[in-house]
């Protein structure tokens, strides 16, 4: 009896470390501000999840400013597209107020009130698979333009060319995209040289073919990442960045640091609940906290339902609702 218990606990809690909808591990092609996990979205047959943002600074009332994201995902849990918005710019407008009346007292006098207008930019983006679920191409449509991002592969997985190209649409449907003018902004090729079982040695190659910047890569004997160094050859510049994971294989810290403007670093550090969702994020830049972000989960699904983020620095605090729609 205690080995069935054994193995039906086993069997249960293998299925909840799986259930992290929200990936907060390293990944080599970042799809939106939120990366998910394809195999949950995939295991609970979402299609479509909404993001509605509001902000409530301290002391004030909550402030819609028409915060939104969405992601579509197939069938196979694959991010096929997403949106996002970025505030532009605000605006004060003079409102009419009516005069208020209560039991024949005039509590408020007509007049006018100042209420600020929020303006929003949405950044839509589209992104393409090849047969193994690679990410092959991603396409933002900003204003006139597109911004594209095109992806090769080695034999191994590796990503091995990057290509950054500006696009237009000459579709007379602005839903579909049909390519116009393409011009190159960048193309990056990369090469891998295995060091040790645990070392890789990534060289990162401009247009004309020329080592520009280099990376030691260091994973431990799991294949789970702990280290970036990058180092560009022909300046002092460089970038770390630095993973640590708890027994179970969630990330619990993640550290970039930089000197490319200046000294700079940021940190992030992840707490999680015993079915392995993530349930709290600290962000800190150069040792102080700035963001406290808690996500709270739904009892039945175990999906996120709403999170709720403290802005230290701007002394507000963002309120997030997650909506799901389903695949049959």
């Amino acid at each position: 009896m205690k080995q069935l218990t054994l193995v039906i606990t086993t069997f249960l809690f293998s299925q909840f470390c799986i259930a992290q909808l929200i990936n907060t591990k390293p990944v080599e092609i970042p799809l939106g501000p939120v990366n998910f996990n394809a195999a949950v979205v995939k295991q609970n047959k979402i299609k479509n999840i909404q993001l509605v943002m509001v902000d409530k600074p301290d002391g004030e009332m909550i402030i819609d400013k028409g915060g939104t994201q969405g992601y579509e995902f197939d069938r196979n849990g694959n991010l096929t597209r997403y949106y996002y918005t970025i505030l532009n710019r605000t605006e004060n407008l003079e409102e009419d107020v009516s005069q208020l009346v209560r039991r024949g007292k005039v509590v408020r006098q007509a007049g006018t009130r100042t209420v600020k207008k929020y303006y929003n930019d949405t950044i839509f983006v589209d992104v393409f698979y090849n047969n193994t679920n690679w990410v092959i191409a991603k396409r933002a449509h900003t204003g006139d333009y597109y911004d594209a991002y095109y992806y090769e592969y080695n034999a191994e997985g590796r990503i091995q060319k990057e290509v950054h190209c500006r696009e237009t649409n000459v579709s007379e449907n602005i839903k579909e995209f049909k390519l116009g003018v393409q011009s190159i902004l960048s193309s990056e090729t990369f090469q891998y040289t295995t060091l040790t079982a645990t070392q890789l040695k990534k060289s990162c190659l401009n247009d004309e073919g020329r080592e520009y910047k280099k990376a030691i890569i260091n994973y431990d004997d799991h294949k789970k990442k702990l280290s970036e160094n990058y180092e560009f050859i022909v300046s002092w510049m460089q970038a770390d960045y630095y993973y640590k994971y708890d027994s179970t294989s969630n990330l619990i810290e993640k550290t970039f640091s930089s000197n490319e403007s200046g000294e700079m670093k940021t940190e992030s550090a992840y707490e999680y609940n015993a079915y392995g969702d993530v349930i709290t994020e600290k962000r800190f830049k150069k040792g102080v906290l700035t963001d406290e972000i808690n996500i709270l989960y739904d009892d039945t699904t175990r999906l996120p339902k709403s999170e709720v983020n403290r802005d230290h620095i701007n002394a507000s605090i963002g309120i997030v609702k997650f909506g799901y729609t389903y695949y049959d």
